[in-house]
């Protein structure tokens, strides 16, 4: 990997925490972050420790990308958004843009409303990309997956929304319709076939950076690997 490569790799990739145990978690933290510095915590690692891990993070000099995706009421939003928002280590989150515009805008009013130097990034969640075509017709959703995720984009950057996390093959597509600078969430970050994966649309990291993506968010390619530290080399070696 060479210069320019580690400066990509550091600006861009967002490493996903979603492992087993807290003491995991930091200890791939601790070994990453002379390469990245942000971290993604995720729903199944922060019900196991609470905010602490946000405290060890933010120690480690770690920013978290915290992917709670919210959806309920508005009113609830924008105070667990306001919540979040207070937290140093924070500077990205989440909220499904299922939700509505009324609860975009309130999660936008949320983060943006206290007294917070720098308040974190929203970005709307549109199409899972662990979601079949045939599980959204098992939805009730009456479109292809690719108008679903364009449909949801606007509605969410029109009440507010930074940006979106999106699949990496919509990148190119919403970035001719949303406001020019929003900002692009991609997992489903992938090197190689990986045995039991549930993400259905992938793209390897370069891909995702050629296509647009503001941040590629890398989880069992990197948490999975014999040897971490090496997976994430190679993946910036690739950029």
């Amino acid at each position: 990997m060479d210069e320019r490569q580690a400066i990509l790799l550091k600006k861009h990739a967002i490493v996903a925490l979603d492992l087993d145990s807290e003491a995991g978690a930091l200890e791939l933290a601790a070994k990453i972050k002379g390469h990245v510095d942000k971290v993604k915590v995720g729903s199944h690692l922060f019900t196991q420790t609470g905010p602490r891990i946000l405290d060890d993070l933010h120690k480690l000099g770690l920013r978290v990308f915290l992917d709670l995706k919210f959806h309920d009421i508005p009113s609830v939003v924008e105070k667990a958004c306001a919540s979040v928002s207070q937290h140093p280590a924070i500077f990205l989150l989440t909220v499904h843009a299922s939700g509505g515009p009324n609860m975009v805008r309130g999660a936008c009013q949320g983060a943006r409303t206290r007294d917070v130097p720098l308040p974190p990034t929203v970005v709307a969640v549109t199409a899972l990309t662990s979601m079949s075509p045939m599980e959204l017709s098992l939805a009730g959703v009456q479109t292809n997956l690719e108008d679903y995720a364009e449909k949801l984009a606007l509605m969410a950057t029109d009440a507010g929304a930074d940006g979106v996390v999106c699949s990496p093959l919509e990148v190119e597509r919403l970035a001719r319709v949303l406001p020019t600078g929003s900002v692009f969430v991609t997992p489903g970050i992938r090197s190689g076939a990986i045995k039991g994966d549930d993400q259905t649309r992938t793209m390897s990291a370069a891909q995702a950076l050629k296509a647009g993506s503001t941040f590629i968010v890398i989880g069992r390619p990197v948490y999975l690997a014999s040897d971490p530290l090496q997976a994430l080399e190679e993946i910036g070696a690739s950029l």
